[in-house]
């Protein structure tokens, strides 16, 4: 859509774009231009006096040095208009075949000609020498330039994370009119980049430059505050260029953006970073260079994840610090918020009165909101009492269109560390965090009734404990709600990860979020962790996607049946993920499959009523909850047995083939006799620990009711009577003794082996091969001690 007359006159004065809030329009509701270029330079001043007083004056110096340059540059012009009249010809003819020159490459950057982008970089860097040149004296400011992407280059002033950005066009249009050029999209990125460079950047600011052409932005986390396009023609475009640079060598660094409870120590090579509590108090933890997890823009809740000790000296991090900047309604306090820090203490507070346990569990050491000069740390802050004023977009969750939001700077540090589930090398034990986590939190819903409701890949964690087995945890509860809250909700919004989002949040169904859309999140996950790596974003991009009509299709096709989930899983999962293929089919049946709201497909009843079997299943969440609990504790109790058993089986015997170099024949080592042991087998020290279930408590009574059976005196005659004969053949012939040679030949070597030879055994006396061997009080006790060799499979009954 080409952009009206009137949008473009707009965006040549002063506005602010909400990018938080995907609103990359310009608004209509904006303040006067100079009043917003007013608060603007305003926050860009230092707020120490005597700083504020060496800026302005640094300003003034500024100044004087453009204008001393366009000075020159004017005298030049004059010079060769001068020797084109003396050559006698036309003027306007002249200026219309030849270039003025410019006296240097600075002074292209404040003429109104179209830059040329591969001198942009030149031109870029020499027109800002000239304006911090005045001010090698004070502090020095490098400028780092980089190459020039589609007629835009961005650049810093500084190298800390209190440097100013920069982004220079190439035309004059495109600073004029930001949106319709794309300019603000490289803004958007240039900030995104910074912040990826500086973990300890809170906002930043940023200087718009074109062919004579300046403007000011401010970029917090929800918007970009810009000034009015100014040329630097007039003096108040080159006050505009001159006060923020100045600026920049001299404001405070919390000022310009730089976080001041962060410092890197190079003395350890790590951050010191202080975190705050709740009852006032703050300590230090000592992080590493880089974070391990950062969010990929900037805007938005910025979380980045350290590890950190809590030592300086400690050579491993055994905790972890989250920093993120959580949005909250402006009418409650920081002591009425409900974030991660205060559900981590509700809920362990509730575990412990309860005496329960649910498994690997966030432990929370320190946590709360950010101090900068004993003030919290905020969004308000950033902007002053003047540009917080201005209406905002981006709400708070429940709160209305009209109230007021901002952004709290949070920080708190939690144990153990884990291990994302991606990092795990088998699938089995990335099923088993899984399982274990949701395990855990059926334990937190019960005890303490709090909903997660963001269920997803990067929420639970692997963690090892002492003895080798891996166990999920549940992270991330910033939008956890209490199970109350929830039904209070007239209208509940769309929270949680798109992929992992239940139909009901997907499709902004106005019906209760329950504990069923977690169980569902945790089931769409295990879908995206069975699925082949070539398929994985397109079946993420799918469980993604709602229509036209805002109905979930392919959400609702899937879990339609188990016909159609097998159809699913054919076409996306890898056949070797039988954990979680099995797991799947466990939580859809217990999902999808309760009598009362079975599928996903709307029915038409009697009446013409539609029943949407979706929004129905709110009035059995509980039973369906205890369906998913058993689905999942019989998963892990069967993988337990079939670990248990895998441990069990002995070892096959290998045989080796090894060569002989002075005779060059081959040997091949001979498995051992098949006598049966004369002990029975080892019993694993696991067995008796491991509750009796699935089988192995049947397997136990079968076998005591065989013993009993074999005990009886019915059964003991007829052994009696079958072992008291047999047949045998003629040619029968008793082991060798123990000092007989017992060895065996292979190819040309011989290989002997130990022989413990048997008591010999009684053979009958008979002339036939197979004649009957009757009963006799002479050799009935030899019978008994030693019975013949029975030569066929079947015995004959005698008696």
């Amino acid at each position: 859509m080409e952009p009206t007359a009137q949008d473009l006159e707009v965006e040549r004065g002063a506005f602010r774009v909400d990018v938080c809030g995907h609103q990359f329009s310009v608004p209509t509701d904006q303040a006067a231009a100079a009043e917003v270029d007013q608060h603007l330079l305003q926050q860009l001043q230092p707020v120490n006096t005597r700083l504020r007083a060496q800026a302005a004056a640094a300003t003034e110096v500024g100044i004087s040095a453009i204008d001393a340059l366009m000075q020159g540059r004017l005298t030049q012009s004059a010079a060769v208009l001068a020797r084109l009249r003396r050559t006698r010809r036309r003027v306007s003819t002249a200026l219309e075949a030849a270039e003025v020159p410019l006296p240097s490459e600075a002074a292209s950057m404040f003429s109104e000609n179209e830059w040329d982008p591969a001198a942009a970089r030149g031109i870029v860097s020499a027109g800002m020498n000239v304006v911090v040149g005045t001010l090698r004296s004070g502090r020095p400011i490098g400028i780092e330039c980089a190459d020039v992407v589609d007629g835009v280059m961005s650049f810093e002033l500084g190298t800390s994370s209190c440097a100013v950005l920069g982004v220079a066009a190439c035309s004059v249009s495109d600073v004029d009119t930001p949106f319709a050029s794309g300019v603000m999209e490289s803004v958007v990125a240039a900030m995104n980049r910074h912040a990826r460079r500086h973990p300890d950047v809170r906002h930043a600011w940023v200087i718009m430059l074109g062919p004579g052409r300046v403007r000011v932005c401010l970029v917090e986390s929800d918007a970009m505050h810009v000034s009015e396009s100014l040329s630097t023609d007039t003096p108040a475009g080159r006050r505009l260029l001159a006060t923020a640079v100045a600026n920049a060598a001299l404001a405070e660094s919390w000022r310009l953006g730089s976080d001041p409870t962060m410092k890197w120590r190079k003395d350890i090579q790590r951050w010191e970073i202080l975190c705050p509590d709740s009852n006032g108090a703050s300590r230090f933890v000592y992080a590493r260079r880089d974070p391990v997890f950062a969010a990929d823009s900037f805007f938005g809740r910025f979380t980045r994840c350290f590890l950190v000790s809590l030592n300086p000296d400690d050579e491993e991090y055994n905790y972890v610090l989250k920093d993120s900047w959580q949005l909250v309604s402006t009418e409650l306090g920081d002591a009425d918020l409900r974030d991660e820090v205060g559900v981590l203490r509700g809920m362990h507070a509730a575990l412990e009165d309860a005496k329960c346990e649910a498994g690997v569990l966030q432990r929370l050491m320190c946590g709360g909101t950010v101090q900068v000069n004993d003030t919290p740390d905020s969004t308000r802050l950033v902007l002053g009492a003047e540009l917080d004023a201005y209406a905002r977009w981006t709400v708070a969750h429940g709160s209305k269109r009209t109230t007021a939001a901002h952004r709290l700077h949070r920080r708190m540090v939690s144990g153990p560390v884990g291990v994302a589930l991606h990092e795990l090398r088998s699938e089995q034990d990335a099923v088993a965090a899984v399982a274990g986590a949701m395990l855990a939190y059926g334990v937190i819903l019960e005890r303490t009734g709090i909903l997660h409701r963001d269920i997803s890949l990067g929420n639970i964690l692997a963690v090892k404990l002492a003895d080798g087995r891996i166990q999920g945890m549940l992270i991330d509860f910033d939008h956890a709600i209490p199970l109350d809250d929830e039904r209070n909700t007239k209208k509940p919004g769309h929270v949680g990860t798109a992929p992992f989002m239940s139909i009901p949040n997907l499709e902004g169904l106005d019906v209760q979020r329950t504990c069923v859309d977690d169980w569902e999140a945790a089931l769409a996950l295990l879908l995206c962790l069975a699925a082949r790596p070539s398929h994985r974003d397109a079946l993420c991009a799918r469980l993604a996607s709602v229509g036209p009509n805002g109905v979930a299709d392919f959400r609702r096709e899937v879990f339609a049946s188990r016909k159609s989930l097998d159809a699913a899983i054919d076409a996306f999962a890898d056949p070797a993920c039988t954990h979680a293929l099995r797991l799947i089919r466990a939580l859809h049946h217990a999902l999808f499959a309760h009598p009362s709201c079975s599928g996903t497909a709307r029915r038409m009843l009697r009446g013409n009523r539609l029943v949407d079997p979706i929004v129905r299943r709110v009035q059995y969440a509980a039973a369906i909850h205890e369906r998913c609990l058993t689905a999942v504790k019989e998963y892990l109790a069967n993988t337990q047995l079939e670990t248990l058993a895998a441990m069990m089986v002995l070892p096959k015997p290998r045989y080796s083939s090894f060569s002989s170099i002075d005779s060059g024949s081959t040997a091949t080592i001979q498995p051992p006799s098949k006598t049966p042991a004369a002990c029975p087998l080892p019993v694993h020290p696991l067995l008796s620990v491991l509750p009796a279930a699935n089988g192995l408590g049947a397997l136990r009574n079968k076998r005591k009711a065989q013993k009993d059976v074999e005990a009886s005196p019915r059964v003991k005659r007829r052994k009696m009577t079958h072992e008291d004969v047999g047949f045998a053949p003629i040619n029968f012939a008793p082991p060798p003794a123990s000092g007989a040679d017992s060895s065996t030949v292979v190819g040309d070597t011989h290989s002997s082996a130990s022989y413990t030879a048997a008591a010999p055994r009684y053979v009958p006396r008979t002339p036939l091969a197979g004649a009957v061997v009757p009963r006799s009080p002479a050799n009935l006790d030899t019978l008994r001690a030693e019975p013949p060799v029975v030569s066929s499979p079947k015995r004959r009954k005698l008696f």
